[in-house]
């Protein structure tokens, strides 16, 4: 169901497709099991021949293949049967990759199923591989041909360990018995070497991770699985404190279930929505028990890439200790953020303004200004931080007004988002690698089609509320290209809104909603004057404006001549893979780790397995700066 309301986010955006239907539709009574079984005998066979004109019997011609560091140790999409030639043609060396033992995975709670999407009717099973380096484990989804044959038409790849390299966990979990000898040297008690290293006394790290909130945590907590020395360093005083010194009213707006970090997992009696300082609580857990390396105000005061040495001279300074600290990585991965630094517009008369105005980044609590308490409040922005800052201003009492520019995606927390996540993410589903698996092996054009028949049934079960806040003046939209949330964060990072109580405030009158598609023409002394100009009363402004991109914290930590070699981050490239994102940055050596919780746990294996791979000599892309792509 599409209400008659709600359209596509406005503009021309590129990766939005209709499903081809299926030629042949199946038999019921057939078997998925027996499908992919042969089908992925017949992949492994014509993938171990390294004969890739043989794909033609096995997949359609506008089949599309995801591969996460399996194919090319990057993060790749390819889609028809022409482009898959061409890369086994041109870039990889089919043979060499060794594909083999390819199997349905066992035991899983996503079996192989015939599954319907729309006018498309697929078999679906996970499988699990081997290469000549590692083991990972994919998706196939295999549609009929014209003549009845099942052949592949989305296959995805996902490398998952390196053989001999494989993380201590598990079966592979470390001895920890050995409490005085380590390697036969004398080196003191566990607790004597654990100061040792986390003070890198005997060595340095191999890789500089900057910043320690969730994203340098798993990035952290990957590599050293691994065998990789990573240093993690953080201007705040605690660990968590990213969380912590946020505003007063923050609870994350994903459920937990999405949420669990690599190798230890929130607990089953965790709320639904964690609560900013829970989490920041359990943070600093996390890196305490999982012993992970990190120096907390600490800050880069110097650094020097070195192309013939392929590593960075990099000096510390930590304000905690009054001391500055050189070290030589091969790698910084930068973690400061999903996004930059604070998006702070500026406005003709804004210092003739006798009112308070701050950006959205500087918000604590209502409180913070004094009694607010009739005040006349304005937020800028209509995400997520806008809309809980409104809130938060309206419990304490003020005059609330929220500017909105474009239409904002609204779904609701209690019943819109667990309708698209619960089916993978909820009580007693899939182990949570598997759901990641299932998730990101869609290409994201193909999963964006997927998520506008989700986005309808959102859209009808929230119906009530988007009618409610239409008719208070809050333009409501289905996302772009229809595909609602996941489609607007992963383009653009925003564009959104998961309400926790504010679209009812606004759909009831108790916050007002004003449109102004131009903006803000600036202030006067007593007024917020928007870009028609009509003039708002106004005693807090509050600009929820957002954060420029990811590349801007780089360039202030790095300096402009790096900077200018690396990549803007996020959004979606001509593939249709995040840009620069858990992938080479476009400068050897320096790489961006971010997004929510799932796609950090997720991805931060994928990145973990690229730098563990240069640092054997298995990767041979980036690793230096000369040529096109630093090969």
């Amino acid at each position: 169901m599409t209400t008659d309301f709600l359209s596509p986010k406005a503009g021309s955006y590129p990766h939005v497709l209709e499903l081809p239907p299926s030629p042949v539709k199946p038999p019921k009574e057939i078997d998925p099991r027996a499908v992919a079984t042969e089908w992925l005998a017949n992949f492994e066979h014509v993938l171990a021949s390294g004969d890739a004109s043989q794909l033609s019997s096995i997949l359609h011609d506008d089949c599309w293949w995801r591969d996460a560091v399996t194919l090319t140790w990057d993060l790749r999409t390819f889609h028809t049967l022409e482009k898959i030639n061409s890369l086994f043609s041109n870039e990889v060396n089919l043979k060499k990759i060794g594909f083999s033992n390819l199997k349905i995975r066992e035991p899983t709670k996503l079996p192989p199923i015939l599954a319907d999407l729309g006018p498309l009717q697929w078999v679906e099973s996970m499988y699990t591989f081997e290469t000549a380096v590692g083991r990972g484990r994919g998706m196939i989804r295999l549609t009929q041909d014209v003549h009845g044959q099942w052949k592949g038409y989305l296959i995805s790849t996902a490398l998952f360990e390196l053989k001999g390299h494989e993380e201590a966990a598990g079966h592979d979990r470390p001895h920890g018995g050995k409490n005085s000898l380590n390697e036969g040297k004398v080196k003191g008690n566990w607790f004597e070497r654990r100061e040792r290293q986390r003070e890198f006394l005997d060595d340095d790290p191999t890789v500089l991770i900057v910043g320690a909130g969730q994203a340098g945590l798993m990035i952290g907590a990957r590599l050293q699985a691994i065998g990789v020395p990573c240093l993690l360093i953080d201007r705040n005083q605690r660990i968590g404190d990213n969380w912590r010194k946020r505003y007063r009213t923050l609870v994350t707006h994903d459920p937990v279930q999405m949420c669990h970090l690599p190798y230890m997992p929130f607990p089953s009696t965790w709320p639904t929505f964690t609560p900013k300082d829970k989490i920041a609580d359990f943070f600093e857990a996390y890196a305490s028990l999982l012993e992970l390396n990190v120096w907390l105000q600490t800050s880069i005061v110097e650094s020097k890439w070195s192309d013939e040495a392929m590593s960075w001279t990099i000096t510390l300074s930590r304000k905690d200790k009054s001391e500055k600290r050189t070290f030589r990585p091969k790698h910084v991965v930068f973690c400061t953020g999903h996004s930059g630094e604070p998006k702070i517009p500026t406005f003709p008369g804004q210092d003739q303004f006798k009112g308070t105005l701050y950006h959205g980044s500087q918000h604590q609590d209502a409180s913070t200004h004094g009694n607010s308490q009739g005040k006349k409040v304005v937020v800028v922005g209509t995400g997520n931080s806008g809309h809980d800052i409104a809130q938060n201003y309206y419990e304490a009492g003020a005059d609330v007004t929220i500017i909105q520019r474009s239409p904002t995606y609204v779904i609701t927390g209690d019943k819109g988002l667990p309708m698209l996540t619960q089916t993978m993410y909820g009580e007693g589903g899939p182990e949570t690698e598997d759901a990641d698996v299932h998730e990101q092996s869609v290409p994201l054009p193909i999963y964006f089609r997927m998520l506008r028949d989700a986005t309808d049934q959102i859209t009808a079960a929230d119906k009530d509320l988007l009618i409610g806040l239409q008719k208070a003046g809050f333009a409501v939209d289905s996302g772009i290209g229809g595909a609602g949330i996941l489609s607007n964060y992963y383009r653009q990072g925003g564009g959104y809104y998961i309400d926790v109580g504010c679209s009812e405030l606004i759909a009831a009158g108790k916050i007002r909603a004003m449109r102004s598609e131009n903006g803000i023409s600036g202030f006067d002394e007593k007024h917020l004057i928007l870009a028609d100009g009509r003039k708002l009363d106004a005693d807090v402004v509050v600009l929820a404006t957002g954060y420029e991109n990811m590349r801007t914290s780089l360039r202030k930590t790095l300096g402009d001549e790096i900077a200018d070699q690396c990549k803007d981050v996020w959004g979606m490239d001509e593939e249709g893979e995040f840009n620069a994102m858990w992938r080479p940055s476009g400068h050897p050596g320096v790489w961006y780790m971010g997004g929510n919780l799932l796609l950090c746990r997720s991805n931060s294996r994928s990145l973990a397995l690229q730098i563990k791979g240069i640092e054997l000599g298995l990767n041979p892309r980036r690793t230096s700066n000369k040529g096109k792509d630093g090969e």
